[in-house]
C-alpha cells in the first residue's frame, strides 16, 4: 500500500497510472528500493501505534500528532496540520506534554524520539 498527498488532479492522475502500471521491476530496483526503505526508515511513523500507544492507560494518538508534524516537515502545510491538530480534543493536546514518553519510545521499531516530538508538536500548533 502506498499514502502520498494528492493536492490536485495532475498529481492524482499521475499516482493513478503508476499505482496501475504493470511494469515489473528488477532485481537491482528492488534492492536499491530495500536499501532506500531501510536508511530512511528512521524519518518517519509507520503509523504503527498500537506498539507505542499501549503504553498508556488512556489513549494518546501518536500517529494522529505524527501526520501533523508530517504535514508541516513533508507537505510544508501549516495550514492543514493546524486544522488536524485542533481536531485533537483538549485533554489530548495536555497530555503531549505532560506525559514520560520513554517506554512509547522503546516500544517504536523506527526508534524515533516520541517525547521529543510530541513536545515540538504541542508548541508548534499553540
Amino acid at each position: 500500500s502506498i499514502c502520498s498527498q494528492m493536492p490536485n488532479l495532475t498529481i492524482m492522475a499521475a499516482n493513478a497510472v503508476a499505482a496501475l502500471d504493470q511494469t515489473h521491476l528488477s532485481q537491482s530496483d528492488h534492492a536499491l528500493l530495500a536499501q532506500y526503505a531501510e536508511e530512511t526508515s528512521g524519518d518517519y511513523c509507520a503509523g504503527c501505534e498500537r506498539l507505542c500507544s499501549e503504553v498508556f492507560a488512556e489513549r494518546v494518538p501518536i500517529s494522529d500528532v505524527m501526520r501533523c508534524l508530517m504535514y508541516v516537515h513533508s507537505y510544508q502545510d501549516f495550514g492543514l496540520a493546524r486544522s488536524t491538530f485542533d481536531a485533537l480534543p483538549t485533554q489530548t493536546k495536555k497530555l503531549l506534554t505532560q506525559l514520560d514518553f520513554s517506554a512509547a519510545e522503546s516500544s517504536c521499531p523506527r526508534n524515533l524520539p516520541i517525547g521529543k516530538l510530541m513536545r515540538e508538536a504541542s508548541t508548534l500548533f499553540v
